[in-house]
């Protein structure tokens, strides 16, 4: 995932304490999204500060590989929260 320190902060500004200290939010959301095949991440209202659902979005891009950059693989790019 690119951008992720962005990623970080706008979900840790919404998401309750509980959650923050219980989940890394990088990995549960690029496993949900590479399970579902969608470029938005949802955390429900149950989970966030104000109870509404929040929405984070995504483009996927070709990036070099970090271990053979003469290859590319599609990576994740935060763009910003949802509306």
């Amino acid at each position: 995932m690119r951008n992720k320190a962005k990623f970080i902060e706008d979900f840790e500004k919404v998401a309750k304490p509980e959650i923050i200290e219980s989940v890394d939010p990088v990995q549960d959301a690029a496993h949900t999204m590479n399970q579902l095949g969608e470029t938005e991440y949802h955390l429900t209202g149950n989970f966030t500060k104000d109870g509404q659902d929040k929405t984070f979005k995504f483009e996927v891009q070709k990036r070099e590989k970090t271990d053979d950059p003469t290859e590319e693989i599609d990576d994740y790019f935060y763009i910003g929260k949802g509306e």
